[in-house]
Formats: C-alpha cells, structure tokens, sequence
C-alpha cells in the first residue's frame, strides 16, 4: 500500500489521480522549479506546518479535515486542496501576509504553471 493509499483509507481522503501522477513523478525527482519548496514526498507534516504558521500569524485556523496541504514554500506560504474526489479540485493558497486563503486555480493548472514560474 503506498503512502497515498494509507492516506486515503485513515483521513477518508479521496487523491485526484492528477495529484498522484505528480506524487509519482516528484519521488524520483523535484521539479526545477519548486527549488526551496517543501513537498508532501519529503515532509509528510505540511499541514502541521501550516497550522504552526495560521496560530504564529494570529491567524484562525480554516484548514477542514479533508484539506490537504501539498506544498509549502520557505515556511510562509502554503497551498493545498480538498481531498474529496474532486478530479481537478480548486487550489488555495495562503501567504502570511494574509488573513485568509486565496482561490489560485485548479490543481491540472496549478501543477502544470506552479514549477515554470
């Protein structure tokens, strides 16, 4: 069972298979340009992390129990998707700056633009 699987059977997650593709293919290496971006592959505490950076901005915590926090960049910024059998969920962002998230676009999209820019 991988460690998507084990996911989905304990939180009652449902992964986009978009989203797996692009697990797969980041276990073998991480895109260009995600330089100095934390992705779930390695650190399987990103929404953790994110709740750590929502108390340490006096920021309520809007995370639900089927977000899933993906990406993390530098500490301050984090993105993730409802994991609820959505094939190409909306993404949200969140920047420290900010009080609340903010719709980015969906994941095919965001997966496809994210490491180019």
């Amino acid at each position: 069972m991988t460690e998507l699987s084990q996911l989905e059977e304990k939180y009652n997650f449902h992964f986009p298979e978009i989203y797996k593709k692009f697990y797969q293919k980041c276990k073998s290496s991480t895109p260009k340009g995600m330089v100095g971006t934390d992705l779930f592959n390695n650190h399987n505490k990103l929404k953790e992390w994110a709740i750590e950076l929502l108390n340490e901005n006096n920021t309520e915590n809007f995370l639900k129990d089927d977000d899933f926090v993906f990406m993390m960049h530098q500490g301050y910024i984090f993105w993730y998707f409802q994991a609820n059998g959505n094939p190409n969920p909306i993404v949200y962002g969140y920047n420290e700056e900010d009080l609340l998230p903010k719709r980015i676009s969906d994941l095919k999209n965001f997966l496809n633009e994210y490491p180019n820019n």
